[in-house]
C-alpha cells in the first residue's frame, strides 16, 4: 500500500525542501547498495555463456552508446528494452543483464542499454540517444529477429524516467508497454539534492523533463512498479505518475523489497509482477 501521506488526486510530487534530501539519496537509504550490486553483477555473470547473444553493439558513436543482446528462440519476437538506473550519472548495462533471463524464456528478446551520463551528458542528451537505440533497431530488426511493433521499454530508478519519457514523445518505433520500475516522474523535487550537482538541473528544465506534465503516449500501456520499503517520495512519484496518466493500467508494489533489490523478483520467472510483465508483453 501507498503511504497514508500520499494524496490520491494529487498531481504533482511536493517535498519540503528540507526533506528532498533524505527522500531521494537512495544509497544513502539503502546502504546495503555494495551487496546488492555485487549480487546484481555475480548473476549477470552466471548468465553470460548461455544467453548474451551479442554485446557492446553500436547504436551511435559514443563509447556508451552500445547495448547487450539477449536472444530468445525464434524469428519475429517481441524485445523488451531496459535501460539502467544510476541517477542519470551511474550504472552500467553490465550489473543488470541478469534481468533478462525470464523473458528470453518466455520467447522475449531482451535489450540492455548504455546511455552517456552527466556531467558529461545532459538529461536531454540522453533521452535522444534513447530514441537514436530505438530507430537503429528498426534497421536491425530483421538481423536481431525482432517484431518493431512489440517493442516495450522498461527502466529502473532514472532509467524508468527515460523509459516514460522517450514513450511520450512518440517516434518512429512505436512503444507497446513502458515498465517503470522505481522512476522518477516528477524531477523538481532533485534541484536542491547533493544529486543535482552533476544534472545542473534548474526549475525550468525540471519541469520540461517532468513525465507527469507530458502528455502520456497513446496506444502505450504503461505500469509502474515499486518496492515495498521505498521512501515515500518514491511511492508517491508513482502515485502522482498514475493520476496523470491515463495510460498507466496497473502499479505493483513489490513485498520486502527496496529500490535495489526491487529487480530480484523482476529476474524471476515465479514471482508475480515478472509473470505480470510477461502477460502485458504476450497477451
Amino acid at each position: 500500500m501507498l503511504p497514508n501521506q500520499v494524496q490520491s488526486d494529487a498531481r504533482r510530487v511536493l517535498c519540503p525542501v528540507d526533506e528532498c534530501e533524505a527522500g531521494y539519496n537512495l544509497k544513502a537509504a539503502f546502504p546495503d547498495f555494495p551487496q546488492v550490486l555485487q549480487q546484481w553483477q555475480q548473476a549477470t555473470a552466471a548468465i553470460a555463456d548461455t544467453l548474451l547473444s551479442g554485446s557492446d553493439i553500436a547504436y551511435g558513436d559514443g563509447p556508451l552508446q552500445r547495448f547487450d543482446f539477449y536472444r530468445a528462440a525464434g524469428t519475429q519476437r517481441p524485445l523488451l528494452v531496459f535501460i539502467h538506473g544510476g541517477y542519470w550519472q551511474g550504472g552500467d548495462k553490465r550489473d543488470i543483464g541478469f534481468i533478462a533471463a525470464p523473458y528470453v524464456k518466455a520467447g522475449i528478446s531482451v535489450a540492455v542499454i548504455n546511455y552517456s551520463l552527466a556531467p558529461q551528458a545532459r538529461i536531454e542528451d540522453m533521452v535522444e540517444e534513447v530514441q537514436a537505440f530505438l530507430a537503429t533497431l528498426a534497421q536491425q530488426a530483421d538481423q536481431l529477429g525482432i517484431d518493431v511493433k512489440r517493442i516495450s521499454l522498461m527502466g529502473h530508478s532514472a532509467g524508468g524516467h527515460l523509459a516514460a519519457f522517450v514513450a511520450a514523445q512518440g517516434g518512429a518505433v512505436p512503444v507497446q508497454a513502458v515498465f517503470a520500475i522505481s522512476g522518477v516522474f516528477d524531477l523538481v523535487p532533485l534541484v536542491p539534492t547533493s544529486l543535482n550537482k552533476a544534472l545542473t538541473l534548474d526549475e525550468p528544465r525540471a519541469n520540461a523533463l517532468s513525465p507527469v506534465l507530458q502528455a502520456g503516449p497513446a496506444g502505450t500501456r504503461v505500469h509502474t512498479i515499486i518496492g515495498e520499503l521505498e521512501t515515500a517520495q518514491f511511492h508517491l512519484q508513482a502515485a502522482v505518475m498514475a493520476n496523470c496518466w491515463p495510460q498507466v493500467v496497473a502499479h505493483h508494489v513489490v513485498p520486502q523489497t527496496h529500490h535495489y533489490t526491487v529487480l530480484f523478483p523482476l529476474a524471476d520467472g515465479g514471482s508475480a509482477v515478472c509473470r505480470a510483465v510477461i502477460q502485458e508483453m504476450l497477451g
